[in-house]
């Protein structure tokens, strides 16, 4: 079922209801907002509930929409973008043979062969970021293992859509290569972030302590991570 709130009326509220306990709300990446209801609950009940939520909403609904307009400003294709250490870099149709590559990084742009289909372009890209993550996490590793006085077992890079980063309680460290898509300072967050379980594998105050002792902003850059997730979602990265 859908709605819309008269003083809101762009909005529009999708109410879901099922066998539940309790009213929740999210925005959805579109914009408007999810209601989901327990099967009695009334469209009063669901009113008042929007009345109460409604100034937390509304900044994740103007966020979500500034987002999406930004990825709409850089289409993916040929002539289009993609992101790559939080930039949009051009995608380009290769003049020539490619040096034998369906897909390379060259001269600050991703050149890939002709008359390729949506997704080869993104199974040949995606190659290419694999490759251009390898050294940069293995640097960042390194400088912060030796910062905060940790040692990780081994790593490895994986490709996760949602967990971006992993640590088992035997120190092996994974990390998703679509990270090389978000900001340097969102990669750090991530990389410290699964060093400091190697010493606390939990969330509690010990643990944020632990990485606030080396990244002070990483409230901000938690946020930005969230964010860069948003945006490659919409963008069919995750």
């Amino acid at each position: 079922m859908t709605d819309n709130r008269p003083h809101n009326p762009d909005i529009e509220i999708c109410i879901k209801r099922s066998k539940r306990k309790s009213i929740v709300g999210r925005v959805v990446p579109n914009g408007n907002i999810e209601v989901r209801a327990p099967l009695s609950t009334t469209t009063d009940d669901i009113n008042k509930f929007l009345d109460k939520y409604e100034h937390k909403f509304l900044p994740i609904v103007a966020k979500y929409r500034e987002m999406s307009a930004t990825v709409l400003a850089h289409p993916f294709g040929y002539g289009g973008e993609v992101l790559l250490l939080g930039k949009w870099l051009p995608i380009k149709e290769a003049a020539d043979d490619n040096n034998g590559y369906w897909a390379q990084y060259k001269d600050g742009a991703f050149q890939l062969k002709p008359d390729m289909s949506e997704d080869n372009m993104r199974y040949h890209i995606s190659d290419v970021m694999y490759e251009l993550a390898q050294p940069i996490f293995e640097e960042k590793l390194h400088h912060y293992s030796d910062l905060m006085g940790v040692n990780y077992r081994a790593w490895t890079i994986g490709s996760a859509r949602k967990v971006h980063g992993s640590c088992r309680s035997d120190g092996k460290i994974t990390l998703s290569w679509r990270i090389i898509m978000m900001s340097e300072q969102v990669i750090e967050y991530i990389i410290v972030h699964e060093l400091a379980h190697i010493k606390h594998m939990n969330h509690a105050k010990v643990f944020r302590d632990e990485v606030a002792a080396v990244l002070p902003d990483w409230e901000e850059r938690r946020k930005a991570h969230g964010e860069y997730g948003f945006m490659l979602r919409c963008c069919g990265w995750i």
